[in-house]
C-alpha cells in the first residue's frame, strides 16, 4: 500500500482544489480509500503494519470531513494558498469589540 501523506486533501480524492466540487465524486473516492486502508484489513499484520493503516483512514476521514463541508472547504482552500483563517468556533474578537459588545449588555439590563 503506498500511501501518501504529502498530498493536499484534493489530491488525495483526485479532485481539483476550488471551492465547487462533485460531492458523488468526493464520496466514492473516499469510499474507494477506506476499502483499501479500512483497518480491518490489516488485522493479520504486524503493529506497525496496522498503526499505519490506522493513520491512513484517520487522515482519509479528516480530509473528506474537510471537503465535505462548505465552510471547512473554503477554509482548507484558503490555508493552501496560503492564508490563515479563524476556525468556525474561534471566539477571537478585537478586544474593543467585546467592550462594546459588554456595555451594551450592561445597558439593556439597567434599563430592563
Amino acid at each position: 500500500m503506498n500511501f501518501d501523506f504529502n498530498k493536499n486533501h484534493f489530491e488525495l480524492f483526485g479532485l481539483q482544489p476550488c471551492f465547487q466540487i462533485e460531492q458523488a465524486k468526493l464520496e466514492q473516492a473516499y469510499r474507494d480509500i477506506q476499502t483499501l486502508v479500512h483497518p480491518d484489513r490489516f488485522t493479520h499484520l504486524s503493529d506497525a503494519e496496522r498503526r499505519l493503516s490506522m493513520q491512513w483512514a484517520t487522515h482519509a476521514n479528516e480530509a473528506y470531513q474537510t471537503l465535505k463541508k462548505p465552510v471547512s472547504r473554503a477554509s482548507y482552500l484558503l490555508r493552501l494558498n496560503g492564508i490563515e483563517t479563524f476556525g468556525e468556533t474561534s471566539a477571537a474578537m478585537p478586544a474593543d469589540f467585546l467592550v462594546s459588545q459588554m456595555e451594551w449588555r450592561e445597558a439593556i439590563m439597567e434599563a430592563k
